[in-house]
């Protein structure tokens, strides 16, 4: 997996508060409100470049001053933005995310709309670029034509892909093109919803063995605080968290996957990979940002040996 790797999707401004007491749901509460850079594909592009994995961008912000400092950061931190879309006529994308004192979201709210330019002529003049790819990460935030173009592109051109189905809904525009997927990485949520089966009665690997048959090779379900469920053609295995303090569970699905195709790169092997995603996610939580700046190839080593696999073959 010499080369790079091409990250396909949204960018964005996060907002996060977080209350200092219990979340009093229509009403105002004390707090604290942060803004920083995000999106998921951003989210995931960055902790790569933290990991010292050569990576490009391929996403829109605005020309507002919020987008065009989330991509001057962007770029500081090693990602290669060279290719992202500058719109004069939209905003960046924003989402608003709502903590308890604990660190864990009660609500939220996403304004995309943007991602809307995204579609698959932009792509197919960013062609070259994803043909030269050693890699492709693609969230589902972009539209339905991109999507099929860059998977169409992966396949063509024998690149692995891994889909971040991003939110249950948006989940929904992966369900017609799981044949092929190399990796794709939901929770317990948007399985169901990629499965049509029931994320409260229905166990992860019943779920994700669904998806298999579907034509994915590998599975990574996360399910929070019981860490993940890994399903390939031979079976499903689980590991559990690394225990850590949370400070803000914001981005920690975006940093296991790029603790995870780090861990692939590195070692070309399913298991410590799996580690070093639960390591990257661990680093994250721990942190009040959506990236921690203390992400690094020593924090992944240091956290890695503190994991544990539990077979279900």
């Amino acid at each position: 997996m010499d080369g790079y790797v091409v990250v396909a999707g949204g960018t964005n401004v996060d907002i996060k508060g977080k209350a200092f007491g219990n979340m009093v749901i229509g009403s105002s509460n004390p707090g604290i409100i942060e803004i920083s850079p995000g999106g998921v594909g951003r989210n995931i592009a960055h902790n790569l470049a933290l990991l010292n994995v050569p990576v490009v961008l391929l996403s829109a912000v605005g020309s507002d001053a919020q987008g065009l400092k989330v991509l001057h950061e962007t770029s500081e931190n090693g990602v290669c933005t060279d290719y992202v879309l500058r719109a004069d006529d939209c905003l960046t994308g924003t989402y608003i995310a709502l903590l308890d004192s604990k660190g864990e979201m009660t609500a939220a709210l996403s304004d995309m709309r943007i991602l809307d330019k995204l579609n698959s002529d932009y792509f197919k003049a960013k062609l070259e670029v994803l043909q030269k790819a050693s890699f492709i990460i693609c969230d589902a935030n972009l539209p339905c034509q991109a999507i099929e173009f860059i998977i169409s592109t992966a396949n063509a051109c024998r690149i692995p892909i891994c889909l971040e189905p991003v939110s249950v809904k948006k989940a929904l525009k992966l369900k017609n093109h799981l044949r092929g997927i190399d990796f794709i990485t939901p929770n317990l949520d948007e399985l169901a919803v990629l499965t049509g089966m029931n994320a409260h009665t229905d166990k992860a690997e019943l779920m994700a063995a669904q998806l298999i048959k579907s034509g994915v090779l590998n599975v990574i379900t996360t399910l929070g605080k019981e860490g993940l469920c890994y399903t390939n053609a031979e079976g499903s295995k689980y590991l559990q968290i690394i225990p850590t303090a949370v400070a803000d569970v914001t981005g920690a699905g975006d940093s296991l996957t790029a603790g995870f195709l780090y861990g692939l790169i590195k070692h070309r092997n399913i298991d410590k990979a799996l580690i070093c995603g639960l390591a990257a996610a661990a680093v994250t939580i721990s942190s009040k940002e959506s990236v921690s700046p203390l992400m690094s190839e020593d924090k992944i080593r240091e956290l890695s040996t503190q994991c544990s696999l539990h077979n279900m073959l």
